[in-house]
Parts: C-alpha cells; sequence; structure tokens
C-alpha cells in the first residue's frame, strides 16, 4: 500500500518528521534503515495504522523536552525504535521479553543480520 504521491509513508512533519534529503530518508548508521524498515514494512502489513506510530513517536520525542528540528537530533532513531517496541508490545504483536530476547541475540551473534 502506498500512501499519495506514490510515497511508502506519510509526510511526517515537526516534532515526528525523520531526517532527510533531497525529500528521501537518511541515515546515518544501518541500524536506523533497518528500525525505519520494519516500521514500514509492519504498517503496509496492515498491523497498525500509522497514526499509531506516529503518535507514539511524538510522545517519545516529547518526553524528553526537546523542540529542536528532529532532522538534526542525533538520537532521533533512538525515539523511532523506542516507539516501535511500545508499539509492538501495546497491540501484542510481541511482548518486552521477546523483544530483548531478539536484541540479545543480535548483540551476542545468535541471530545474524540478513544483508
Amino acid at each position: 500500500m502506498t500512501h499519495s504521491l506514490g510515497r511508502p509513508v506519510p509526510e511526517m512533519e515537526g516534532l515526528a518528521s525523520y531526517p532527510r534529503k533531497n525529500g528521501e530518508p537518511v541515515f546515518e548508521e544501518l541500524w536506523q534503515s533497518r528500525a525505519f524498515g520494519m516500521v514500514v514494512a509492519l504498517h503496509q502489513e496492515g498491523l497498525f495504522r500509522w497514526d499509531e506510530f506516529k503518535e507514539r513517536l511524538i510522545a517519545e520525542i516529547s518526553s524528553t523536552g526537546k523542540r529542536e528540528e528532529r532532522a538534526t537530533d542525533p538520537v532521533y532513531y533512538e525515539h523511532w525504535l523506542t516507539a516501535f517496541w511500545k508499539l509492538l508490545s501495546d497491540k501484542g504483536i510481541l511482548c518486552e521479553a521477546e523483544m530483548e530476547a531478539r536484541k540479545a541475540e543480535f548483540e551476542s551473534g545468535l541471530r545474524r543480520e540478513v544483508y
């Protein structure tokens, strides 16, 4: 499912705006692109509405009290990932123990990243 203008993700402005260059998302590290891609993929599969994620992301960013431009915030994707984890838990897609187990598998090398 794509949204208006053929974009896979609706534009997000204000606090939720993700870092972009020439209109495309940009990432400083591989894990950031993976986190972004997982949110988009699960949304496109219909597991949640985009606004459900966006609301959690805004709440997560707002909890820091920062008001600077998101595109320059080095911890933006940490907020993205936390909001995603909360959404997965709230929707019953993965519980916190399952998420922690998967994280530990990657950190220990038991689960390999696919490129």
